[in-house]
């Protein structure tokens, strides 16, 4: 199967059963992984490389992880803590399900598919994920991995599971840290990406790279050094810069 017939049957595959925003989000960064390997299959990947990629929690990836296995798009085996990473195998629909890892887990498969089938009626379009999941329209064609920065500063801004999370790891990390003030720092990180002039920012990219910024940002708040590059966190106050302008 080629990229397009993947991300075909992705959507195909949506017409019967439901998706959450971060299951989809874990497959296109699977099968994205998939394409880089030239098309490796099955393929190992670490799930610390996923979790920064995606803006998820472990925990809510393995979930996701197993989700999509039960509902037939890929097969998973177990990596071996700090001797090898978990291996995937994006699976083929039109072909009879064969499962590299576990021959007795197509027949558990069959009847969960069916279960989903029955369960699951409502359609991922585009226009209900922005409405329902606040992640905007996801993957519409090939450039699926960029969007305009106000996009996608809409799109973190809505992602209410993310931040929750997000905000949830850097409070164990750092006590300092007020989830309250969360939007005035993502404000301030997208109005840094448009002076150093930035137009476009896939949102996975940029959930990974305003984490590496705001534990910096702490680091130098906690440290008692001020950084103004690109940083106006305080003012809180709408700023327009060259032609993005971020309430």
């Amino acid at each position: 199967m080629t990229y397009i017939d993947y991300m075909n049957q992705f959507w195909k595959t949506s017409q019967s059963v439901e998706f959450s925003s971060n299951e989809a989000y874990l497959y296109f960064f699977l099968l994205q992984e998939c394409n880089i390997r030239g098309w490796e299959n099955p393929f190992e990947c670490a799930n610390r490389k996923i979790i920064l990629s995606i803006g998820v929690s472990e925990p809510t990836m393995i979930d996701c992880r197993n989700r999509l296995q039960q509902k037939g798009l890929l097969f998973f085996e177990k990596g071996k803590r700090n001797a090898k990473s978990p291996t995937y195998y994006l699976n083929d629909l039109s072909k009879t399900l064969s499962n590299p890892f576990s021959k007795t887990l197509s027949n558990n498969l069959s009847k969960t598919l069916n279960i989903n089938k029955t369960k699951d009626k409502k359609t991922l379009s585009p226009t209900r994920a922005r409405e329902g999941h606040g992640i905007g329209e996801l993957f519409p064609d090939e450039n699926v991995f960029e969007k305009s920065l106000e996009e996608c500063f809409d799109e973190l801004r809505a992602n209410q599971s993310w931040k929750e999370t997000f905000c949830m790891n850097i409070r164990i990390r750092d006590k300092t840290f007020m989830p309250a003030d969360f939007d005035q720092y993502l404000q301030s990180f997208f109005r840094k990406l448009a002076n150093e002039g930035e137009t476009k920012k896939a949102p996975k990219d940029a959930m990974s790279h305003f984490a590496r910024w705001l534990d910096i940002e702490l680091k130098n708040k906690k440290d008692g050094k001020t950084n103004q590059k690109g940083s106006d966190t305080a003012s809180g106050e709408p700023v327009k810069v060259r032609s993005i302008s971020i309430p």
